[in-house]
């Protein structure tokens, strides 16, 4: 029975180590595409090629923790022309508003059906060359990246910093255990080394 629990303790054990470490690196994932999404983003002008013909996104909603700004990220599939000064393109593209949230969160007017008819085109924004586009210019968007990197390090603090302690403090234990055990094994073969002399 005892084996049993032990296998299964175990088991139990694994399973919740290997989440812990697929869900830390997802979240370390988010942070690495943000940066380098942010990295390629470049101020330029957009144009709507059909305001009509649209495809809502998966809203996301985003909070810095207790002063820091809060917002929605509404992703609209849209058939776009944008150009900015070292790249231009023409075609589906993700077009991504930010709607400021307050301390009641909106929920109804952050839609892609609410938003698209507020633009006048042609608009500022900013785009990466590969599909993606935010309304407004770079330096206009809340910094997600840092957002995204204070929540990666607070999870691998939560739960890798408990585990680090674990071994650490195992370590010592084991370190403290040798001592005793050479010191018997010394005193023995003294003992030992008497009785032989006494001979």
């Amino acid at each position: 029975m005892g084996g049993k629990f032990s296998k299964l303790g175990l088991g139990i054990i694994s399973c919740l180590a290997v989440s812990l470490l697929a869900l830390n690196i997802f979240f370390w994932y988010r942070y690495v595409a943000a940066t380098q999404l942010w990295g390629r983003l470049e101020d330029g002008s957009c144009e709507l090629k059909n305001p009509k013909a649209y495809s809502p996104g998966w809203k996301f909603g985003w909070s810095f923790p207790v002063t820091g700004p809060s917002w929605t990220d509404v992703p609209c599939s849209v058939q776009l022309h944008a150009s900015s000064h070292d790249s231009e393109m023409t075609g589906e593209a993700t077009l991504h508003f930010t709607y400021w949230q307050g301390l009641v969160w909106e929920y109804l007017k952050d839609s892609c059906g609410k938003l698209l008819p507020q633009l006048h085109e042609p608009f500022g924004c900013c785009l990466d060359g590969r599909g993606t586009a935010f309304v407004g210019k770079v330096e206009s968007l809340p910094h997600l990246p840092t957002l995204l990197l204070m929540k990666a390090s607070g999870l691998s603090l939560l739960t890798l910093g408990p585990v680090l302690l674990m071994c650490i403090n195992m370590g010592r234990k084991a370190s403290a255990c040798e001592i005793p055990v050479e010191g018997e094994v010394e005193e023995r073969y003294a003992v030992l080394r008497e009785d032989v002399d006494g001979i």
